[in-house]
């Protein structure tokens, strides 16, 4: 399974998924993450360009700390899962799950 992770730090969960700076993208469990430049800096649609970024990728399911309606529409829409985990935990935290 694809997972991606909204970051800022690229070690933790971002306060927020639209505007992350990053997301790291985990193929399989025990995998190392690549890193994609998030839509940190979209003047509007942030959520939604982040769906359409992380559907391109082949994503099967984002982690943030949160999702608005938007982001939380395109990305069901795209047949990406929402996993909610809380700002600040690590990502060894949530790959362990």
């Amino acid at each position: 399974m694809i997972r991606a992770i909204a970051t800022d730090d690229k070690l933790t969960v971002s306060k927020v998924f639209g505007r992350a700076r990053y997301f790291a993208i985990f193929k399989g469990d025990d995998s190392e993450p690549t890193f994609l430049e998030g839509t940190y800096a979209a003047e509007h649609g942030a959520g939604t360009g982040a769906a359409a970024l992380l559907a391109g990728q082949g994503v099967q399911e984002a982690i943030g700390p949160e999702f608005g309606p938007k982001a939380q529409e395109a990305l069901i829409q795209v047949g990406i899962a929402l996993t909610i985990a809380k700002a600040g935990t690590s990502f060894a935290e949530l790959v362990q799950r």
